[in-house]
């Protein structure tokens, strides 16, 4: 706990990711992995191989994007770094033990970037009444010139969240139906964005959900707003929440695919 709350309070960000969640977010996020761990070494094994294999499909070796790069378990990092002039790691906040790691390479950059592209826009929004929902728009990454390859990493699903919540606490009269399709068009956005890329870019996302109980009920559902992607190239079940993570009777499943750009330009 000690540990968290310095983290929490040495952490530097914007105060809109701070007082949205973000930062708490993703020392949360830390937390679930220790507790985890074990359940989720398949996945992040497959994620780290997934885009080793968009690696070598590049051409060229100039710089590697990694969008949503979080706590690095899923980023085959030294790989990257030895592969390409430059790798950007690209997340809306990074953690101090993400920074040190960093650190170690010289050719490896962190940039804070908003990938939802509106997060900023809406926590102004909440301080007048009556404005709409800020919609999402075309991610402009700047910070890199002609990229060689763009990975968008098990981010997807995860973006439309944070808003989402930020939304239902301080803007009561949006409606959920209202809030679905803004959370749709996000996720839209996002792979939009990827598409329009003149370089090789990979996908990775969960996509569906399943959940069990321990009476043998099961539930599922998209975790993309009712997104249908194409057939993804690879897929695999991410054990996001053995049971005892979410409680003593249920446990949950992610599927995750990996889509490259021709799949993205529908």
């Amino acid at each position: 706990m000690l540990s968290e709350l310095f983290t929490y309070l040495t952490t530097p960000c914007p105060r809109f990711v701070r007082r949205m969640g973000y930062l708490y977010e993703a020392i949360a996020m830390r937390g679930r992995f220790r507790r985890c761990a074990a359940a989720w070494q398949e996945h992040l094994a497959k994620s780290r191989a997934a885009v080793l294999a968009a690696a070598q499909a590049c051409t060229e070796r100039e710089a590697a994007v990694i969008l949503g790069s979080g706590l690095l378990l899923d980023v085959p990092l030294a790989e990257l770094s030895a592969a390409f002039r430059q790798v950007i790691l690209v997340d809306i906040v990074h953690l101090p033990a993400v920074r040190r790691r960093v650190r170690r390479f010289a050719n490896v950059r962190l940039e804070n970037y908003d990938i939802s592209t509106l997060a900023r826009r809406l926590f102004e929004t909440v301080k007048t009444a009556g404005q709409p929902l800020p919609e999402p728009v075309t991610a402009d990454f700047a910070f890199v010139t002609a990229p060689s390859l763009v990975v968008s990493l098990n981010i997807l699903s995860q973006l439309p969240v944070i808003p989402g919540r930020f939304v239902r606490r301080h803007m009561p009269a949006v409606g959920d139906q209202d809030l679905h399709a803004w959370s749709r068009r996000i996720v839209e956005r996002h792979c939009a964005s990827l598409a329009a890329s003149a370089c090789v870019v990979c996908l990775i996302a969960d996509y569906a959900y399943v959940q069990h109980g321990t009476d043998g009920s099961s539930e599922a559902g998209s975790t993309l707003y009712g997104l249908a992607l194409p057939d993804p190239q690879a897929t695999w079940r991410w054990q996001i929440a053995p049971r005892g993570e979410l409680s003593r009777h249920e446990a949950k499943e992610l599927e995750v695919g990996v889509w490259s750009i021709k799949d993205l330009k529908l």
